[in-house]
């Protein structure tokens, strides 16, 4: 299945384009609760690696009460799906093979194969969802969060 390339007016932040998209309104109650969205409003450019709905319904019960319960938790999940700069889809198929580190010091590998591009081991989904302050990708996975 191919990746879907969006155009938006690239007007709104990541935090706006996030909340104003249908399959990502975990994430983006996540980082309202959490607090974690300060980095999604800023002005410094990021690419977000965002998992669609579908995927946090994937966790386990678990990790859901910890996103629910723990903002340190929910800081650290934005902090490990965000990368400083902006990656287009084309830009990151030019790194393939590479790894991008998140805010959080994880390195995300990059991977383009049969089925399409992965990040982190998960398949991007939506590609291209632009910002005034960086891009969003659309994930079908959450990418592992570290306990620290």
């Amino acid at each position: 299945m191919p990746i879907v390339v969006s155009r938006t007016a690239d007007t709104g932040t990541l935090y706006a384009t996030l909340a104003a998209q249908q399959d990502n309104a975990v994430l983006a109650i996540a980082a309202q609760e959490g607090g974690a969205t300060a980095l999604l409003k800023g002005s410094e450019q990021y690419t977000l690696f965002a998992p669609t709905d579908a995927a946090f319904k994937k966790l386990d019960d678990a990790t859901i009460r910890a996103l629910a319960t723990r903002t340190e938790v929910v800081q650290r999940l934005v902090r490990c799906h965000l990368v400083p700069g902006k990656y287009t889809v084309a830009d990151l198929r030019k790194r393939t093979g590479e790894r991008l580190k998140t805010v959080h010091g994880v390195g995300l590998k990059i991977e383009e194969r049969k089925d399409g591009l992965y990040v982190g081991g998960a398949k991007v989904v939506t590609a291209d969802l632009g910002c005034s302050n960086g891009v969003i990708h659309t994930l079908d996975a959450v990418l592992p969060v570290p306990k620290e």
